[in-house]
């Protein structure tokens, strides 16, 4: 048997963030809408243990991703029967250090494939523990859409969606660590109110250009200054025909918002090739997808 895996990349249509909690974190307020830009991962049968290849985008720096941490963790919880083994390829389509929730989106996707594949008996706070400690956002990629998520990140709340729309993403080659983002983000905090509500209000409504209106990201003040390369970025985007345009998450994406299709691929003529990778993406109402394919 072979499972494949289709693991969508996100964007933060409002990011509002918080004093520091007791456990390090940052309290945040977001709203986040799962995007058709994937990484596939398929599963097969393997030796003992965890064996991993990759393909596609590289996955810079040492130390294990986001699925070697998930195999560990379900290792030294004592959830894997005796003797498991899988063989683990992931496609890489989602930017690295681009604010687009790859490495979540794999997270969750591994570990709802490991769970059917190796008939894991876990109950569904088990999952979502297992994902909240893997990292904030896991849990948002479980069932995906349109949601807003409180607390660190891992308290999700799953709103209607609204009819879909056309992304144009432009990736430039500054890739941006989260660290270095918050960071960066301390240094400025003022504690702004979040201001997510109206953004949801917008949402209920479906109105896309009240979306566009409410949206919102407390990376921007804090990122853009420092890479003025992706401020100018953001201002390109923003000026070729976008309704709107956004930092992604933490970075270094930046996305505009377009009604139809025919108007993204304007938006990315006007941008062009020259200052970042180019892509088209819509919104979908759903998380990873777990398949059999053999």
């Amino acid at each position: 048997m072979v499972l494949r895996v289709r693991c969508p990349a996100k964007v933060n249509l409002g990011l509002w963030v918080g004093g520091k909690r007791p456990d390090g974190y940052h309290e945040v307020d977001t709203i986040l809408q799962s995007i058709s830009l994937e990484d596939e991962i398929l599963v097969s049968p393997g030796p003992p243990g965890l064996s991993l290849e990759t393909r596609g985008i590289r996955i810079p720096g040492p130390g294990p991703n986001l699925i070697e941490r998930a195999w560990a963790l379900l290792s030294d919880e004592g959830l894997l029967p005796r003797g498991a083994g899988l063989h683990v390829r992931l496609t890489k389509r989602i930017p690295v250090g681009a604010g687009l929730g790859g490495g979540s989106s794999d997270a969750a996707g591994f570990l709802l494939a490991a769970e059917r594949y190796l008939a894991l008996q876990l109950s569904e706070s088990d999952r979502l523990d297992l994902a909240k400690r893997l990292g904030s956002d896991v849990t948002v990629f479980f069932r995906g859409g349109l949601a807003r998520a409180t607390g660190r990140g891992e308290r999700v709340g799953h709103l209607c969606p609204i009819k879909p729309f056309w992304l144009v993403l432009a990736t430039p080659a500054t890739a941006i660590s989260t660290t270095w983002a918050y960071a960066q983000l301390r240094n400025r905090l003022t504690h702004e109110p979040s201001r997510a509500t109206f953004l949801a209000l917008a949402i209920t409504r479906g109105d896309l250009m009240g979306v566009v209106g409410a949206m919102h990201n407390a990376f921007e003040a804090a990122v853009l200054p420092r890479l003025p390369e992706i401020a100018e970025l953001k201002r390109v985007v923003a000026s070729s025909g976008a309704m709107g345009a956004l930092l992604a998450g933490s970075g270094s994406t930046v996305y505009g918002i377009a009604s139809s299709r025919i108007a993204a691929q304007a938006v990315l003529r006007a941008v062009g090739r020259r200052r970042a990778e180019i892509r088209l993406a819509r919104s979908i109402d759903y998380g990873v997808v777990v398949s059999q394919v053999g």
